[in-house]
């Protein structure tokens, strides 16, 4: 009697271990299930391997693409045998931006692939067009973008490589987006082999906009100045005797073209872009406050961005990184690499009182009867600089364009804050690339934020700053 209780208690047992087991794995694929469509459905319903495409394709004519002012930047057409095709009206233009439809797909057409294969129309219509053997109008996008900004950014870079990426700070709302070397989405399937050719070496493909990687130059000034005033208690009562030229652990830092600035207070070195004072900041900051400094304006994480593949600046520095790196890294040398689109996000945040609106690109979906079918809304991150930080960052910045280092540049009767870089990027310290970012503000208040890259081309006051001047004439000039 007593071994068959026992028995009893055995089964009894393993029916519980077994039930808790199967609990416990429905319990995982709940989570995972709930986890994939959150998260991971659309990379896997947009992804450009998806057979289903091809069978919208079939029913439905795939959607015009426009900028915001209504220019037609993609469009399906058909050639002398019937045979359809994507046509990119301005070539290279919008290149990465709005990517390409052939050997897979890329950018806007590649995200918004599935609903540019959906047809909004009335159902009486598109009863009446299956009757007829007719393809449905899919719906059309309408992205963010400015036509004359980007035509603007895109001949401004002219033969440099590098890149162009403008944001309005209220909205996150991205005005232009250019990157080179670009291509032609024409005939992406014709040159394919080149484009992808490693041995050319020329990344075609990649949207530096918003996966270029490069070191921010005198620009990462800005990020050491928040950093300083984060460790000071918002104190700006700054000073330093530049002599042109500072030393630390046997390393020489000069400033531009060697010149000696004198006595220096905080605004005084940002306009000035003096690499002996921000090199001296650098290495008295306490350096967990410059680490977290760092890490709370986005450094080493995700950007929070709508617009595809971004990459992650990097920044670092320990207990135990030399002396010399750390003067380096505050001058926006050393390791530290950024992204074009992570400085414009910061100087958006600046000229938006701190507050960072994440940065999107499609702005509405509309049938062909002209119906919105689905629109974006601004969504705010979150305030990532205080109301005082942003306040004495708009007086440095304004000082850039006033008296510093981008006094030169013809900006117009806008108000312009900005900050000039010339980064190194070389063991031979003539190779710089040219950068300028800061936004510009018309009479009636409106803004628009900016990061120019130029690679290679030299100081940033000469090159980038123009640039951007041209950009934003394009822009507010309506």
């Amino acid at each position: 009697m007593t071994r068959h209780k026992n028995s009893k208690k055995v089964i009894r047992k393993e029916i519980y271990v077994v039930a808790v087991m199967f609990s416990l794995i429905f319990v995982a694929m709940a989570v995972y299930l709930g986890h994939f469509v959150a998260i991971d459905s659309r990379d896997f319903i947009y992804n450009s391997y998806n057979s289903r495409f091809s069978v919208f394709a079939d029913d439905v004519k795939r959607g015009s693409i426009y900028t915001a002012d209504g220019h037609v930047i993609a469009k399906t057409a058909t050639d002398d045998e019937n045979k359809e095709y994507r046509d990119y009206p301005d070539e290279r233009l919008f290149s990465h931006a709005v990517g390409y439809v052939g050997k897979g797909m890329a950018g806007l057409e590649a995200n918004y692939s599935f609903d540019l294969l959906k047809s909004h129309i009335s159902l009486d219509e598109q009863i009446n067009n299956t009757l007829s053997g007719i393809k449905n109008p899919g719906d059309s996008l309408y992205t963010t973008f400015d036509y004359e900004a980007q035509k603007a950014a895109y001949e401004g870079l002219n033969m440099f490589d590098g890149a162009v990426i403008a944001i309005e700070p209220e909205t996150g709302k991205v005005v232009a987006m250019v990157s080179k070397p670009d291509y032609d989405p024409n005939t992406i399937a014709k040159y394919w082999d080149d484009i992808t050719d490693d041995t050319k070496n020329n990344s075609a493909l990649l949207n530096r906009a918003i996966a270029g990687a490069y070191p921010p130059g005198s620009t990462f000034k800005i990020i050491t100045t928040i950093a300083y005033l984060r460790d000071n208690n918002g104190n700006d009562d700054f000073e330093y005797n530049c002599k042109g030229s500072i030393t630390v652990d046997d390393y020489k830092i000069h400033c531009s073209s060697k010149k000696s600035h004198g006595n220096e207070n905080m605004l005084q070195a940002f306009s000035n872009s003096c690499n002996s004072a921000y090199a001296y900041m650098g290495i008295n900051l306490d350096r967990q406050a410059f680490s977290s400094a760092a890490d709370n304006l986005l450094f080493n994480k995700d950007l929070p961005a709508a617009l595809g593949n971004t990459k992650q600046s990097k920044f670092y520095i320990d207990t135990d990184t030399p002396e010399s790196i750390v003067a380096q890294t505050a001058i926006g040398q050393g390791q530290t690499t950024v992204s074009p689109l992570h400085m414009c996000m910061l100087v958006a945040a600046i000229a938006n009182n701190g507050e960072l609106m994440e940065p999107y690109m499609a702005d509405k979906l509309v049938s062909e009867e002209g119906d919105i079918v689905s629109e974006t809304a601004p969504k705010s991150y979150g305030r990532i600089i205080s109301d005082s930080e942003a306040r004495l960052l708009n007086q440095y910045m304004e000082a850039v364009v006033m008296d510093g280092t981008a006094d030169s540049v013809d900006f117009g009767d806008l108000s312009v804050y900005g900050k000039t870089g010339t980064a190194e990027y070389s063991t031979n310290k003539n190779m710089t690339h040219s950068w300028f970012v800061g936004y510009a503000k018309d009479s009636s208040g409106k803004k628009l934020a900016i990061a120019v890259i130029m690679e290679g081309a030299g100081y940033g006051s000469k090159y980038a700053a123009p640039l951007a001047a041209k950009v934003f004439n394009a822009y507010f000039d309506k």
